[in-house]
């Protein structure tokens, strides 16, 4: 026998409508006795909503789109980055009667694919490039939190023309000059970056670090040296060149931390000759041997602070900014040691 919200009433003895408040989390409407009772028969009968079919009859359908930008095959869950965000969305989504659906897009194209089937009340995407954010503002009507999205400025002075698109960000730039700052205070003058492959020329977040990097040494009038800017492809690169640098700033601590398994193995690591600082404070950064010196960036935060901006703007809870700027904070361990 199919169980419909309409059975379950009948058998509960109450409306449909009321069904409907427990499904939604909206049991604050209902009597703890008439709850109890209406959640027993659901899980007597292992009953899940139909999504669509809900979507068809209401003007809400209660999902959500998280949107990973990648240009690899596969969407990496075992990227602490990738799953803190996600933590920090369920943590929001679940008590606010929300479902979340996972994709990672490369192009417009699998956005497209995905609208086709499914119905969304909004969406949050991370890490967009400009070009792939025109694309979708265009196709896209429903409200959108764009996480670690970085725009030309013009757009930005201009966000009243962009309406239901917010923007949730780290002052990137400022995080990368605050870090090697700090590698340049503790005597560090040849300083490496290593980060993933990026375009100078592009707005994106490792673009943003780099810019801020490079805005320290010239600050400090230390030379660029264009030979020390590395990507995850470079490490025997970086073993053959390790004379040539005393610091490196690594935007991600996960790839620090790869990169500090990589010279592990070669035996090619000394403390008191490298020193590292990467970019999250991913939960594993505190215990590496040693603890990653790093920016703190709360991924989990920022992912709780997207979908709670969604829940207020789909139930028009409250006025939300179209743009937040959040700041990084140096969390100083092990891995960062001063010149003598």
């Amino acid at each position: 026998m199919k169980i419909t919200i309409k059975k379950i009433a009948e058998e509960a003895g109450v409306s449909v409508t009321t069904v409907s408040n427990v499904i939604n989390n909206k049991a604050h409407r209902v009597s703890d006795d008439k709850r109890e009772l209406i959640e027993s028969i659901i899980k007597k009968y292992n009953y899940s909503p139909n999504m669509n079919a809900r979507a068809l009859v209401q003007s809400s359908s209660r999902l959500i789109g998280l949107l990973y930008f990648s240009q690899t095959p596969r969407l990496d869950f075992t990227d602490p980055f990738v799953a803190e965000v996600l933590e920090g969305i369920e943590r929001i989504t679940k008590p606010n009667g929300f479902f979340t659906l996972v994709h990672k897009v490369t192009s417009q194209k699998d956005i497209e694919m995905i609208q086709k089937n499914w119905r969304f009340d909004g969406f949050i995407a991370v890490g967009f490039s400009q070009p792939l954010f025109e694309e979708i503002n265009k196709s896209i009507h429903v409200p959108i939190i764009f996480v670690d999205t970085h725009l030309d400025e013009k757009i930005y002075s201009r966000l009243e023309v962009y309406p239901n698109r917010y923007f949730l960000n780290t002052d990137d730039s400022h995080a990368a000059l605050m870090a090697t700052e700090y590698l340049i205070a503790n005597g560090h003058k040849d300083i490496a970056f290593l980060s993933y492959g990026f375009d100078i020329h592009q707005t994106s977040v490792v673009q943003q670090r780099y810019l801020g990097y490079l805005d320290a040494l010239k600050k400090a009038k230390l030379s660029v040296k264009n030979d020390l800017a590395y990507t995850h492809n470079d490490f025997e690169d970086m073993l053959t060149d390790k004379d040539h640098y005393s610091a490196v700033l690594v935007t991600a601590d996960y790839l620090a931390i790869r990169f500090l398994y990589f010279l592990k193995k070669h035996q090619a690591y000394s403390a008191e000759k490298l020193s590292l600082i990467g970019f999250d404070d991913i939960k594993y950064a505190e215990f590496t041997d040693p603890p990653l010196t790093t920016v703190k960036l709360d991924q989990l935060r920022k992912g709780m602070m997207a979908m709670q901006m969604l829940v207020d703007i789909i139930d028009h809870k409250k006025e939300v900014a179209q743009l937040t700027n959040l700041s990084g904070k140096l969390k100083i361990r092990e891995t960062v040691k001063k010149i003598k």
